[in-house]
C-alpha cells in the first residue's frame, strides 16, 4: 500500500468519526453520533460507498485517542502471504506442479479434494505457486533436458560411438567390422 493511499485511508477514517471523537460528548450523546454515523454509508477513497459497524467505529476513536493520525492508518497483515490453514496441502500442491508443469490450478484443487477432502480455491493455489515460482509460464520458459549425451564434436573421447544397422531399427553400440574411421 502507497504511502499516499494510506494517508488517504487514515483522514477518510478521520472524517468518518471527527464528530464523535469530540472529547466535549458525553458517553450518551457520543454512543447516538457513532450509531448514526454506522446506519450512513460513506465515500470511501477508492470510490467505493462503504458502511461500517458500531465497534469499527469506536476501535477507531480508542486508535485515534491512542496515537492521533498515524494510528488511523491501515496496518499490514502480518501474515499476509502464509497458509494459515493446511500448510502440507500446498506442499502438495507444489509437488503436483513440478510433476507436471502444465496441470492447471483447477486440476490441482480436484485432486486435493478427492484425496484430501478440503476444498482450496483454485485463486488461492494459482497465488500461492505464483509466489513459490511454480507458476506455468516460469515452468514452460526453464529449459527441458532431453536425456541425451551431446559430444563436443564427433569421435571426441569419452563419447559413444552408435552405428545404425540399415536392415534393423536399433542402435547397434559395436564398432562394425572393417576399416576403423579415426
Amino acid at each position: 500500500m502507497t504511502n499516499d493511499h494510506a494517508e488517504a485511508v487514515a483522514l477518510h477514517r478521520w472524517g468518518v468519526i471527527a464528530e464523535a471523537a469530540n472529547a466535549r460528548l458525553s458517553p450518551a450523546e457520543r454512543g447516538l453520533v457513532v450509531r448514526a454515523a454506522a446506519a450512513r454509508a460513506h465515500a470511501h477513497p477508492d470510490g467505493d460507498e462503504r458502511r461500517y459497524s458500531r465497534n469499527t467505529l469506536d476501535r477507531w476513536i480508542r486508535d485515534w485517542r491512542a496515537g492521533g493520525l498515524d494510528a488511523l492508518r491501515p496496518q499490514a497483515r502480518v501474515d499476509a502471504g502464509v497458509v494459515r490453514r493446511h500448510p502440507d496441502l500446498l506442499d502438495e500442491a507444489a509437488a503436483l506442479r513440478l510433476e507436471l508443469p502444465t496441470r492447471s490450478a483447477a486440476a490441482i484443487a480436484d485432486i486435493l479434494w478427492h484425496r484430501h477432502g478440503v476444498a482450496v480455491a483454485e485463486r488461492t493455489l494459482r497465488a500461492q505457486l505464483r509466489r513459490r515460482g511454480l507458476h506455468r509460464e516460469a515452468l514452460a520458459a526453464e529449459p527441458k533436458a532431453f536425456g541425451r549425451y551431446e559430444a563436443d564434436h564427433p569421435k571426441s573421447a569419452g563419447s559413444p560411438t552408435c552405428w545404425w544397422d540399415r536392415g534393423s531399427r536399433t542402435p547397434r553400440w559395436t564398432p562394425p567390422s572393417g576399416p576403423s574411421c579415426s
